[in-house]
């Protein structure tokens, strides 16, 4: 097997961006046609007894259009993706995904915005300017003709470094730090939230008409009141999307039944991505689509890794 540790990998897929959207598309049309991809659960959670709290995650997944099945394994501070070969079993990758995992998660939700975001959007509000938030400024400005992206956070620190680090523009785009989440939101033609918030900070009358809110925390985010406001809500996992953020944190605060909130999906994201189901019907539409990550996403982009080290030479090849 071959072990690519965090420099490597960042080497091998850092400045192709088009390669990673190529990966996830391929993960959620996969998702779409075969339907049960996901280990079940989709996610395991096993809590540390430690003086500061901490907690290890599996999250496994099959992909036989890429020959590969695996798992992402989460452990505090390091974070990798285990690859084995789908008929034959054996291990054959173990890919450092610290970096890779971030550029998964904004490539996935940028991915749903070029789906989803009404035509003629110019202008989206990146809510979150941690490290996932750096990579969201990539791929957003990727996938969209954005002549604006305004960055807020909590404090408005983060949001002010993030644009100072990157500059005025990224190609046609100009970047701004919003004075305010609510400056950020309102008038954008795409919102992302991607925050560690411990309450929902994303009020019901700030979405314009047309507008896509990609809800990707693990926290909550949106306030209930915005679903009486959303004409379709789409959804990547919906047992993980139960399990944290937005969806969650509704059902425990018992703002709405699991049962109705089930029946309120329009369609989930592998439906959209071999168009089974219609992701927007109109320009005026109001749509909320929670995307907070799947592991046949991170199966794909380590494949994808893992083929160019190999093409490459590159990496350490050990035998079990």
């Amino acid at each position: 097997m071959r072990i690519l540790n965090e420099t490597e990998v960042r080497a091998l897929a850092e400045n192709d961006l088009e390669g990673g959207f190529e990966a996830c598309e391929a993960a959620f049309r996969y998702f779409g046609e075969v339907r049960d991809v996901l280990s079940h659960p989709s996610s395991a959670f096993m809590s540390l007894p430690r003086d500061k709290p901490a907690a290890c995650r599996l999250k496994g997944a099959h992909l036989a259009s890429m020959g590969v099945a695996g798992a992402r394994l989460a452990t505090p501070g390091y974070y990798y993706c285990w690859l084995t070969d789908f008929d034959g079993g054996q291990p054959i990758a173990l890919v450092a995904e610290d970096w890779l995992h971030r550029r998964r998660t904004a490539t996935t939700g940028a991915l749903a915005a070029r789906w989803l975001a009404r035509p003629g959007t110019r202008t989206a509000a990146l809510i979150g300017a941690g490290k996932i938030g750096r990579e969201f400024v990539l791929t957003l400005t990727h996938a969209l003709p954005l002549d604006e992206l305004r960055i807020a956070s909590g404090s408005g620190d983060s949001a002010k470094a993030l644009v100072k680090d990157f500059g005025a523009a990224l190609g046609q785009t100009q970047l701004t730090a919003a004075s305010s989440i609510e400056h950020a939101v309102r008038g954008a033609d795409v919102v992302v939230t991607i925050t560690k918030a411990k309450e929902a900070f994303l009020l019901p009358g700030w979405l314009k008409e047309g507008a896509l809110l990609l809800s990707m925390g693990g926290v909550p985010e949106v306030a209930f009141g915005v679903l009486d406001e959303i004409d379709r809500l789409i959804v990547d996992d919906i047992d993980y999307a139960l399990a944290q953020g937005d969806l969650h944190a509704w059902v425990k605060s018992e703002a709405i039944s699991k049962e109705a909130l089930l029946a309120r999906i329009d369609a989930d994201i592998g439906e959209v991505a071999i168009a089974a189901k219609p992701g927007r019907r109109s320009e005026k539409e109001r749509i909320l689509a929670v995307i907070q990550g799947m592991a046949v996403c991170d199966l794909a982009m380590a494949k994808m890794v893992l083929d160019r080290a190999e093409a490459e030479d590159v990496g350490q090849s050990v035998t079990l």
